[in-house]
């Protein structure tokens, strides 16, 4: 007889394995299944924080999540926040540190994350299938028959914990989604999200592998958006670094954008024209493109000075050269997209599914969690936190109706 499971699991990532741990404790480990597509669990794990684990972030709030279609993420997020996850892990052996907010592993490794997690649920003894994509999730009298490679798995309840479509090296392709549209479930239209950007390249010639600790704005039609200060790499195709990735996440979808690069934010326009003009005025020996040498990196400072057409070696042009350092644009002509992007914008709507238990609002005991959802977070530990606050209340629904069953 085919044993039929409480509930079964889509997904062995961040989400996914935190449910199948508070699950198998609560109501037995007999009773709930993983089903995961590559040959191990938590492969994206190990790549979050550059390999080190950032987990969460000491400053968590609605405010750092975004939508496509809006969602209220609010109560969950505070319902289950940085502490909930760092009790949490403390729970499993897993000390944690921080630095600038970012909360790590106190080992500094992703791996440490994923070890704890799999320890846990191999004690557990929670029934974990590996190898085996889902090909099909039908409803049927008793609950859902589902249909992988390998074969057919029955469950009462079922969670879909399957990612987004950022990193299909990792398993994270995009289509899981097939998956939840029999079930009158849409998708919103997709973007790369926490990603490089590319960008109008003739401004930035002969600058790639330059890092700089910059102020960055995105603009689209005249009205800044968001800035971040932190590093800024040019790379061949345009830019990088945290201050882009971080940006990435409030760029406006389907509008064209333009970054403002603030260079030397620790100088302001008056000290940094000032100190401009006196070397014209004082150092007759300085060559024209090398004015800036000396104020900030040298091929940075000839690019500048190249954009500053009908330069004049006056107060006027110290002004300009100053202006241009502060406020240095580049049209936004793209991203490198999924393949090279940390998190997916859009998902499922928000809306379809109920924020009390993340229950499915068109389908009884069908649970949708993490990064499927159209709810996407900021650099920095914020993603991980959504993974970890939805998942937590999606086990709270399941928990509440296997014990009032």
């Amino acid at each position: 007889m085919q044993k039929t499971y409480y509930v079964a699991i889509i997904g062995g990532g961040f989400s996914g394995l935190i449910l199948a741990d508070v699950l198998s404790s609560a109501i037995g480990a007999e009773k709930v299944l993983l089903i995961e597509k590559n040959d191990r669990v938590g492969k994206k794990i190990l790549a979050t924080g550059n390999g080190r684990g950032n987990v969460t972030n000491l400053s968590v709030g609605e405010e750092n999540y975004h939508s496509v279609n809006g969602a209220n993420v609010g109560e969950i997020i505070n319902k289950y926040g940085n502490k909930s996850i760092i009790g949490y892990f403390n729970g499993l052996g897993v000390a944690v540190s921080d630095e600038e907010g970012k909360v790590f592993p106190s080992s500094f490794q992703a791996n440490s994350v994923l070890d704890a997690l799999r320890q846990k649920l191999d004690y557990l003894k929670t029934d974990i299938k590996v190898g085996e994509g889902v090909t099909l999730v039908e409803k049927n009298g008793k609950g859902f028959k589902i249909t992988t490679q390998s074969g057919e798995y029955f469950a009462q309840k079922v969670v879909f914990a399957c990612g987004g479509k950022a990193g299909k090296q990792y398993g994270t392709d995009g289509s899981a989604y097939s998956l939840l549209k029999p079930f009158g479930h849409t998708v919103t239209k997709l973007y790369p999200s926490l990603v490089q950007v590319k960008t109008d390249v003739q401004k930035i010639k002969g600058l790639k592998g330059i890092k700089q600790r910059a102020t960055v704005t995105a603009i689209s039609n005249g009205e800044k958006i968001k800035s971040f200060t932190g590093d800024l790499l040019f790379t061949d195709f345009g830019v990088s670094g945290n201050a882009i990735f971080n940006l990435t996440a409030y760029f406006p979808v389907e509008k064209s954008v333009t970054l403002s690069i603030a260079f030397l934010p620790d100088k302001s326009w008056g000290e940094l024209s000032e100190f401009i003009a006196s070397k014209f005025k004082n150092m007759p020996f300085v060559n024209g493109e090398d004015v800036l040498t000396g104020i900030i990196n040298k091929q940075v400072g000839k690019a500048i000075v190249k954009e500053c057409q009908g330069l004049t070696y006056d107060e006027k042009g110290a002004k300009k050269l100053a202006s241009l350092i502060k406020d240095f644009r580049l049209e936004v002509k793209g991203t490198l997209g999924f393949d090279y992007a940390q998190v997916t914008k859009g998902g499922i709507p928000f809306n379809q599914v109920s924020p009390r238990d993340m229950q499915s609002v068109k389908v009884k005991d069908l649970y949708i969690v993490g990064e499927m959802l159209d709810v996407d977070g900021d650099c920095g530990g914020y993603n991980l936190q959504w993974a970890y606050s939805s998942a937590m209340t999606a086990a709270d629904g399941v928990i509440n109706d296997y014990e009032n069953r």
